[in-house]
């Protein structure tokens, strides 16, 4: 699960470099391009506690509108 858990966390960074100095991204639709970016497995719980985590370190707000 470690290997899996750095795989996402990778896709999340690429995912938020790629939308840098957009203020505000959408949960839902991130969340839709994660599996495919990552590869990995992961619940979609799991997703949202990262990506919201990532996001929050990089001055980004998450809209949840899931």
């Amino acid at each position: 699960m470690p290997d899996q858990i750095a795989l996402v966390r990778a896709a999340i960074a690429r995912l938020l470099s790629e939308k840098t100095g957009v203020p505000v991204i959408s949960m839902r639709e991130s969340i839709a391009e994660l599996p495919a970016i990552s590869g990995a497995p992961l619940t979609t719980e799991n997703l949202q506690d990262l990506l919201l985590e990532m996001a929050e370190v990089r001055g980004m707000m998450v809209v949840l509108d899931l």
